[in-house]
């Protein structure tokens, strides 16, 4: 009973020195005046947390080794720098004002490092920015990037073109899990819906083949929504509405994090009708998509992991020829009714 006492003891202990909290200070490097919401992330961790008032953070539960921190706010040139723990505790950045928009990490290239530090170029752009621009869906979305073009069937339906090429020569990857569902018929779309999904990477040229030899178009890389900061929580609903179409995207999530645990769901619901050309409608080009995703993740001493699930449920018109015109939402025969399920899991050991 002693001996066994003596080594919970230990362990107890043990946990308790590899935890780290790192605080820090935000300032302009001209004027010193401290910086509000400035953003601070671990992408390593996943770990982030804001300014306050003071221009002060704080980042707790991290266990010892060297991560890249990263620190953005508009109107500053982004600050990345390695920390080691546990012999770094406090930080003291200064940002450079500056015009040029501030840069993300890259989460689809090794070692997650800014644009500008990667060896290979990768386009980047956030959901949110694709929406902007009126994208009605992900494959509508992404021909907003540069060197990215869409093979469609209608609205709906649509799968990636990179370099000229598409179908098994792009590789999809969401929640980090390779996609098989789009590389035949030109009605194979991607099944996946942009809501739930922060941004999205292209990688191009001879980097894609880093993926498999299949990749000689490129790859498309999908990176999930972020949990919440530690201890925070958050809800967000939207409603878009688009007039060709006379359909309707809308969005609902909610995520919350404490110390160690943090979870997240998100709903979706699109519906539209035949999309409007300058004479007439394009008949049996509606279609309604239901999405669902959800994620749970736990981090301990040097342990993390992750699960997430997302399933989407799509009626998908199949065009043919011109018929009644109207702005019903039913589907018409032929359609596709597809389920798509995709579960992944991601564990992280950290060491010394």
């Amino acid at each position: 009973m002693k001996l066994l006492f003596n080594v919970l003891l230990l362990l107890a202990v043990s946990s308790i020195y590899a935890q780290n909290n790192v605080k820090g200070i935000i300032t302009d490097k001209n004027t010193n005046d401290p910086i509000t919401f400035a953003n601070i992330y671990i992408p390593q961790l996943e770990k982030g947390a804001t300014t306050d008032d003071n221009g002060a953070f704080t980042l707790s539960n991290i266990p010892n080794g060297t991560y890249t921190i990263v620190v953005s706010y508009i109107g500053y040139e982004t600050v990345s720098q390695n920390i080691t723990f546990p012999n770094k505790t406090d930080l003291t950045i200064a940002m450079i004002p500056s015009a040029i928009e501030m840069e993300e990490v890259i989460v689809s290239t090794p070692f997650h490092k800014l644009q500008s530090e990667n060896v290979m170029k990768v386009e980047r752009e956030t959901v949110s920015d694709l929406k902007t621009k009126g994208a009605v869906t992900l494959a509508d979305g992404i021909t907003n990037i540069a060197g990215v073009e869409s093979v469609t069937t209608g609205v709906s339906i649509g799968k990636p073109v990179i370099r000229g090429l598409s179908s098994n020569r792009v590789l999809v990857y969401t929640q980090g899990v390779r996609l098989e569902n789009q590389q035949f018929g030109d009605e194979h779309g991607l099944g996946l819906s942009d809501d739930g999904v922060e941004s999205v990477e292209v990688i191009k040229g001879p980097a894609s083949l880093l993926y498999g030899s299949d990749a000689l178009g490129g790859v498309l890389y999908l990176n999930p929504e972020k949990f919440a900061s530690t201890n925070t929580s958050k809800a967000d609903a939207s409603v878009n509405y688009f007039s060709n179409t006379q359909g309707f995207n809308t969005n609902a999530g909610f995520k919350s994090s404490a110390n160690h645990f943090k979870f997240l769901f998100r709903g979706s619901l699109a519906e539209h009708s035949d999309y409007k050309t300058a004479d007439y409608r394009v008949t049996n080009t509606r279609f309604r998509e239901q999405d669902f995703k959800t994620g749970i993740g736990y981090q301990v001493d040097k342990f993390k992991t992750e699960v997430r699930y997302n399933i989407n449920h799509s009626k998908l018109g199949i065009p043919e020829e011109l018929g009644v015109q109207n702005t019903d939402r039913s589907p018409l025969i032929p359609f596709q009714d597809i389920t798509n399920h995709v579960l992944s899991s991601k564990s992280t050991l950290f060491f010394d």
